[in-house]
């Protein structure tokens, strides 16, 4: 997160004029502000960020005042943070979140609110989980009706202008068929940026000599390319003792066990079980107080353990959960 701030305050500073002399005044008494890196993130976040905004809000009657005095309060600038989990910067995501949380506690009143998705990890929702932050859990969104109207909207506006698809529609009626439609929003199991790859790779794709109806069956045959952020994961608590056995058995449960259970199953320590899904959160979730697997990693997961030839490296940590493992 070596250019954090610096990125927050220049795109504050495009949004919010206000902010852009009070930026200037703190580069200008530290010049080392100029240089990413070489003062604490927590500092540059303060000097950068924080204190430019507050000073101008407190300064300028345009961000002070309602827009035509229809509400009591100025409406909040919104600084939007999408997938802070991505950064490989773990102690650089807690410090922002530290001084970020110790700027609202300090500052209530002041119109700016930050709107961060994250995947769960244990050290971002540790510090999130206090009463200045609203949390919604995601996981339960139902995101197929909204990728079937992109899908079905990509496909209509491609099939207008597009003279092949046109010609077999009049041959062949309606392409693709509903069961194709249903099929392919299937196979996307709910990710839109693997939807968008789909639609590309169907409509778009010029070179290869086949219409979209070839192509159409060839994308039902694609993987969602994920594997790596899985393995990703997983590889942080891989060397601790029962972890093929724990996240097997999880896996293969026909119906989802809480900790306990599973290390009554497993003849393991509950905290042991405990110390290994800490980290894990992101796909293995305790939900009213039982584990289940992210929707979105199951099945990968359990065509892996039922497909030995399949070449996927997340492939090699699974294995069926044997009972009985120790204590």
């Amino acid at each position: 997160m070596v250019r954090f701030a610096v990125t927050l305050a220049s795109q504050m500073a495009a949004v919010i004029p206000e902010t852009v002399p009070f930026i200037e005044a703190a580069l200008a008494k530290q010049p080392g502000l100029l240089k990413p890196g070489t003062l604490s993130l927590k500092f540059e976040l303060q000097n950068l960020v924080f204190d430019p905004f507050k000073a101008a809000f407190n300064s300028s009657s345009t961000l002070s005042s309602p827009p035509g005095g229809t509400s009591p309060t100025p409406l909040p600038f919104l600084i939007v943070i999408d997938g802070l989990d991505e950064c490989e910067d773990k102690e650089g995501m807690e410090v922002f979140l530290d001084s970020m949380l110790e700027f609202f506690e300090a500052n209530p009143t002041v119109p700016l609110r930050f709107f961060i998705t994250t995947r769960i990890e244990q050290h971002i929702q540790d510090r999130l989980e206090v009463s200045e932050v609203i949390l919604d859990n995601l996981d339960h969104y139902g995101s197929e009706d909204d990728i079937e109207v992109f899908v079905e909207a990509e496909f209509q506006r491609e099939a207008k202008r597009n003279r092949v698809i046109r010609a077999y529609i009049q041959q062949h009626g309606s392409w693709p068929t509903a069961y194709d439609r249903h099929k392919l929003i299937g196979h996307i199991q709910g990710s839109f940026i693997f939807a968008a790859t789909l639609v590309k790779y169907i409509l778009w794709n010029k070179g290869d000599g086949l219409t979209p109806m070839d192509r159409l069956p060839l994308a039902l045959e694609m993987n969602p390319g994920l594997d790596g952020l899985y393995v990703q994961t997983l590889a942080r608590v891989e060397h601790l003792p029962h972890f093929l056995d724990v996240i097997s058995t999880i896996t293969l449960a026909l119906q989802p066990l809480s900790i306990s259970e599973l290390a009554r199953l497993l003849r393991i320590k509950t905290f042991k079980v405990l110390h290994l899904l800490v980290d894990l959160q992101s796909i293995i979730q305790p939900v009213k107080a039982l584990l289940r697997i992210a929707e979105w990693l199951s099945s990968t997961i359990v065509s892996h353990l039922l497909c030995p030839n399949c070449r996927s490296s997340i492939a090699s940590y699974f294995r069926p959960a044997k009972h009985g493992t120790g204590t």
